[in-house]
């Protein structure tokens, strides 16, 4: 008798599990979420600000003030390549205004000594031009190696694993090399370096975006 109540209770426990599950008696399955959408964190920049140009030699020795704008690309946070041009369009005074025009395309050392402050150098080639008036001492238009340095300050987060070369998913928020975002920079250039020329120095200063 014992046994025969035992016996039913197991085959009860085993239509009811065959119920509810249609018919089958099926394993739990757990729902697999989609793959998300990536995209490729694209390492360019462009910048814009205002820039203060010197041309100087033994005789003569004029300052004017305009404007740069510079693009670049970065392929990790130690190297890099920009374009950037400058133009100078503001006189110091009635009698001065040699204003310049400058394109160059250089090679960008980095140095990020800490979360948002990085160094950076400018080595390449470009090509000057200045506009004759006023007291002028000798008109340049030449081309040839041009050289600066400069700072950058990062008003984004930083991400310390983040490699933007590489893709990742849609709102990533992990930790990365830079964040899409703002910042700021100042830098001192020397257009032209070249022993024949009077000395044409720029500094510039302004506001950059990290896509």
């Amino acid at each position: 008798m014992k046994k025969k109540v035992v016996f039913s209770a197991i085959t009860i426990a085993l239509l009811s599990t065959s119920t509810y599950a249609g018919g089958d008696i099926m394993p739990a399955v757990v729902p697999v979420e989609p793959e998300p959408v990536k995209r490729l964190a694209v390492p360019v920049y462009v910048g814009a600000g205002v820039a203060v140009g010197r041309y100087f030699s033994d005789n003569y020795e004029d300052v004017t003030y305009g404007g740069m704008l510079r693009v670049g690309y970065e392929f990790n946070q130690y190297i890099g390549l920009e374009a950037r041009y400058i133009s100078t369009f503001l006189e110091e005074g009635q009698l001065y205004g040699q204003q310049l025009e400058h394109v160059g395309l250089f090679v960008k050392p980095m140095l990020p000594f800490n979360e948002n402050f990085n160094l950076y150098g400018l080595l390449g080639y470009g090509w000057t031009q200045t506009n004759t008036s006023g007291l002028l001492n000798r008109a340049i238009d030449d081309n040839g190696f041009s050289a600066g340095l400069g700072l950058e300050y990062d008003l984004s987060d930083k991400r310390d694993d983040y490699d933007r070369n590489i893709y990742y998913p849609e709102g990533f928020d992990g930790q990365g090399d830079q964040e899409m975002g703002w910042g700021l920079f100042v830098d001192y250039q020397r257009l032209l370096i070249d022993s024949d020329i009077p000395d044409l120095d720029v500094v510039s200063a302004g506001v950059t975006y990290d896509f």
